[in-house]
């Protein structure tokens, strides 16, 4: 008996325990809807507060607060009547005394400076929201949205948009909320908006400040008692919605319920407990007559009597459990997991339409047959529950619908799993009808619903425009922040309205610090009196209806100067007049640099070309002059030796201009890399003068050679291009004077980071200059990089000695610091091979002379005639002709030409392509290229011999000899 009583109270207890939290569930859900409708009420209504407030404000800035207090209060009623959700229009101006109202008959001109909403606008701030107050001297509690009207910067007045609170409480009271409830408007700071029930006298507390956007608790209230709150904030406007309830009344419903299911248990307890006594009293009894009969009867006797005392028992139990059952509106059931089979035990199975399986006894079915009584949309949520407990253990706990009958009915069943091997083998539970609650929360939701529809009818129209405009908005201010272009909004006179998310960055600031202060002194442009009057110009131009566009610099967070493409675009109202200005700007730093780069790059190759043809066209003018001294020579060595020391001087300085062209061709890049055996030693002291006098006069230069170093791999006219590359580099990094210092050394082993073991020399050119720093250092042999100003470097020095490095399979390495100057160190690798010992041009006639035709074509007169006369001193017969045509027309008509002698460059037919020409028709005729650079074809495979200009006697000599040896 007290097993089962105990067993009885605990689901007893049980029960009760689901139904208050469900109650409460319930409670804080109403609270959360009422707080997420007040929330929408308060956004729409203070939106249109803001919309008519503007309006107001517009009119207040065009014609004045007195002005409109005296001759426009008409715009001022008519804009209140268009605006039902606003209770009434003020207007105060600069001082904070009321001069207008939309009010009949107008109310007196009130000093309403002390309010904490005028101080502020007073102080600067645009927008308020007012906290809750009572007027004067009626005594009705409002609140107000309040915007400042200010002109060139200058407050000219205040207008507000008041909100009546009883307008609330008649939305408050068509929620039909619980005795007890409160709503309450505060903005983000706590300050109080709005409170229903509207206090008596004195003016609502501060709340507490609420971080997160929506949510739900349980505090204290003012009475001390506890209270069910939730909030949620408005979508657009600055304020919370609280919606409260005292958990007294929340929990009012579930207190009935339990008062009346108590009475019920204590009855059906008290009625199982007389049943029990009554029960012992008869054992007691039976117990009598048996120990009686025992003395007279037999073993079987005994026996018999023990099993009825036990069927008694049995019988007296079942009773008991039923009457708890009928109590508490229970069933029982009982599910075996290995035969599929359901016990139901109760009274309710059967007002409930429960199956039963034919061929079973009674108060059972199987498990198959009791699915098929659940509605059909619920078996396999149901089943799914069913097995998880089944796997796990742990309690099952689950609602679901009847598919028998016509009125829905709403089960609820709870189990735990039992088992004598296995934990799992049966799931032993209860079932209760919870019909009712289900339908209770069905009813609130269709409250919930329809009070939302009514609310969504009286303001359909005035949502959607809301929606249109929101809709409007969110995508001007998507496309508005989204473009990476910096644009502003403007009024006429150029303050600030608005500037998007790029243009924020640029400054970075918040659109608070800029919003409503001229444009040209926000912090994204130079404070600079031109750029100052350049914006102030294009604003007035743009407030006149003109476009305006500039190029302008502005400035970065880090104050980095960026060059732009400025416009500012007119916007024009409804009436033509310009209303607004939309100021543009878009980067184009990156499109100057490039700009700038190319015309560098345009300017080093317009350079290279004119070097290139200057020097070749030198080359020529050389190889006449050269030609011809070597003839006058000849001539006065036989009839005037006294002018051979004149003659002498004349060809020395000739072959240093052709030393001078082949620098030239070098920088021009119409010279192949030619690497070979270099002796470091004589190179540089051949360069010694040109480095000093590109060192200038104020750098003190010093050479160190050591006398054994090894030759050096590498094209000597690009190495000395490069030295002196570094030493005029060295010369700008010290303008007041320095020491420049060339070392070359020979380095045994493994070299610096990319270069293997071996044997190495390095020429290492030191200054004493102003140095770089690690960012320079970095950049320093990308191209066109330079550091230097517009005009005095093209940022390719360092990145042709890098390249010749790189070519001669070694490296440049950079060392610098700011004020330690900085050492450039080019590391070669050593050759094995012997320096060749490049000859002088032998203008004397050698030995032997040379017999045939000869074909010489050049399109230089004095170059043709010069070759022709050397030709001749030679032995052979020269054929001069002027263009290749001319040549191919000699070749034709003189069989007996021997060779053929042709510049390269010449315009029409090239002396490569008059090779080819040459070689289709006289396959076995050699042909000479003679000229002052080279290119790509030199080395092609097939190519013809090659003599550079200017030659001598001697070159000239050999190349016919080696020509007409191999065509033997």
């Amino acid at each position: 008996m007290a097993a089962f009583a105990l067993l009885a109270t605990v689901l007893f207890v049980r029960v009760m325990l689901a139904d208050r939290e469900s109650t409460l569930a319930d409670a804080h859900q109403g609270v959360a809807n009422a707080a997420a409708l007040l929330a929408e009420r308060a956004d729409r209504t203070l939106r249109v507060a803001e919309l008519t407030a503007s309006r107001v404000a517009d009119l207040v800035a065009r014609y004045g607060a007195e002005e409109l207090a005296e001759r426009l209060v008409g715009d001022l009623v008519a804009l209140d009547a268009a605006s039902p959700e606003v209770g009434s229009l003020w207007v105060l101006d600069a001082s904070g005394r009321v001069v207008a109202s939309s009010l009949t008959p107008p109310p007196p001109r009130l000093d309403v400076s002390d309010r904490d909403y005028v101080r502020a606008l007073l102080d600067g701030e645009a927008d308020t929201i007012t906290a809750l107050m009572r007027s004067r001297p009626e005594g009705l509690w409002f609140f107000a949205w309040a915007r400042a009207v200010r002109v060139d910067g200058r407050l000219v007045g205040i207008v507000t948009a008041a909100l009546h609170g009883e307008d609330f409480g008649a939305f408050a009271r068509r929620l039909g909320l619980d005795p007890g409830a409160e709503l309450s408007l505060y903005r983000r700071d706590g300050t109080p908006v709005m409170h229903w029930p509207l206090p008596a006298a004195q003016p609502v507390p501060n709340a507490a400040v609420r971080t997160a956007k929506e949510g739900m608790t349980e505090e204290q209230g003012a009475d001390g008692a506890a209270r069910l709150v939730a909030w949620r904030a408005a979508s657009v406007m600055p304020v919370i919605a609280e919606a409260s309830l005292p958990r007294t009344v929340a929990l009012a419903p579930f207190q009935t319920r339990l008062l009346q299911g108590s009475l019920l248990f204590v009855l059906g307890m008290a009625i199982a407990g007389w049943l029990a006594v009554a029960g012992l009293a008869a054992e007691r009894r039976e117990a009598e007559a048996r120990w009686a009969a025992e003395e007279r009867g037999t073993a079987l006797e005994t026996l018999l009597r023990e099993r009825l005392g036990l069927l008694a028992s049995l019988q007296e139990r079942e009773a008991r459990l039923r009457l708890a059952q009928q109590a508490g509106g229970l069933g029982l059931w009982d599910l075996d997991i290995e035969s599929g089979r359901l016990s139901l035990d109760g009274e309710v199975f059967e007002a409930w339409g429960a199956p039963g399986a034919a061929g079973t006894a009674p108060g059972t079915t199987t498990g198959r047959a009791a699915l098929r009584a659940i509605h059909p949309a619920d078996r396999r949520r149901v089943m799914a529950t069913v097995a998880l407990s089944w796997r796990s253990g742990a309690p099952l706990d689950t609602e679901f619908r009847l598919g028998t009958g016509e009125a829905e009915r709403w089960i609820g069943v709870r189990a735990e799993a039992r088992g004598h091997v296995r934990p799992t083998e049966r799931l032993l539970g209860i079932a209760l009808d919870v019909t009712g609650r289900r339908q209770a929360q069905q009813s609130l939701q269709d409250a919930k619903l329809g009070l939302e529809r009514r609310v969504a009818e009286r303001t359909g129209a005035l949502a959607q425009a809301n929606a249109r405009l929101r809709e409007g908005e969110a995508r001007f201010r998507g496309l508005f922040n989204a473009t990476f272009q910096f644009i502003g909004l403007l009024s006429p006179d150029g303050t600030v309205l608005e500037a998007n998310a790029a243009m924020l960055r640029l400054g970075g600031v918040r659109a608070a610090e800029v919003t409503g202060r001229p444009y040209w002194a926000a912090p994204w442009w130079p404070d600079e009196p031109e750029v100052h009057a350049l914006l102030r110009g294009a604003v007035s131009d743009g407030a006149a209806g003109r476009f305006v566009r500039r190029e302008t610099e502005m400035l970065d967070v880090s104050g980095r100067r960026l060059m732009v493409d400025f416009s500012v675009t007119p916007v024009r109202d409804e009436d033509g007049l310009v209303s607004l200005l939309v100021a543009e700007a878009r980067d184009i730093s990156s499109l100057k640099a490039a700009q700038a780069l190319l015309h560098e790059a345009q300017k080093m190759d317009t350079l290279g070309q004119l070097t290139g043809g200057v020097a070749h066209d030198f080359n020529n003018l050389l190889m006449a002059v050269l030609g011809n001294l070597a003839l006058a020579r000849k001539r006065a060595l036989q009839s005037a030796p006294e002018l051979m020391r004149h003659l002498d001087a004349a060809t020395q300085a000739a072959e240093r201009g052709a030393t001078l062209t082949q620098r030239l061709l070098a920088f021009a890049r119409r010279q192949d890399l030619k690497p070979r055996a270099v002796e470091l030693r004589g190179l540089l002291a051949g360069l010694d003068a040109l480095l000093r006098r590109s060192a200038g006069p104020l750098v003190n230069v010093e050479v160190s050679v050591p006398e054994d170093l090894p030759p050096a791999h590498v094209d000597p006219l690009a190495l000395e291009l490069a030295l002196v590359n570094l030493a005029v580099n060295a010369r700008d990094a010290m303008p007041d004077g320095g020491q420049l210092s060339v070392r070359a050394a020979l380095v045994e082993g493994a070299g610096p980071s990319g270069l293997g073991e071996g044997r190495w020399l390095t020429i290492a050119v030191s200054d004493t200059g102003a140095g770089m720093d690690a960012a320079t250092l970095t950049r320093a042999v990308e191209p066109f990089f330079t550091t230097k100003g517009p005009g005095h470097g093209t940022g390719l020095g360092l990145s042709m000695v890098h390249g010749l490095a790189a070519q001669s399979g070694g490296q440049l390495l950079l060392e610098s610091a700011p004020g330690r100057g900085t050492t450039a160190t080019i590391w070669l690798p050593a050759s094995a091979l012997v320096p060749e010992v490049t000859a002088a041009p032998s203008w004397e006639v050698p030995a032997g002379c040379g017999r045939g035709a000869v074909l010489v074509v050049d399109d230089e007169e004095l170059v043709l005639e010069s070759t022709a006369a050397m030709l001749q001193e030679l032995g052979y017969e020269p054929l001069p002709a002027e263009s290749g045509e001319a040549a191919l027309a000699l070749l034709s008509t003189n069989p007996g030409i021997v060779a053929v002698l042709t510049d390269h460059a010449m315009p029409g037919m090239t002396g490569l392509m008059l090779a080819e020409r040459v070689r289709a028709e006289r396959p076995d005729l050699p042909v000479i290229l003679a000229t002052g650079h080279a290119g790509a074809w030199a080395d092609a495979p097939g190519a013809p011999p090659r003599l550079m200009k200017p030659y001598g006697l001697g070159e000239l000599a050999a190349a016919l000899r080696g020509v007409l040896a191999e065509a033997a």
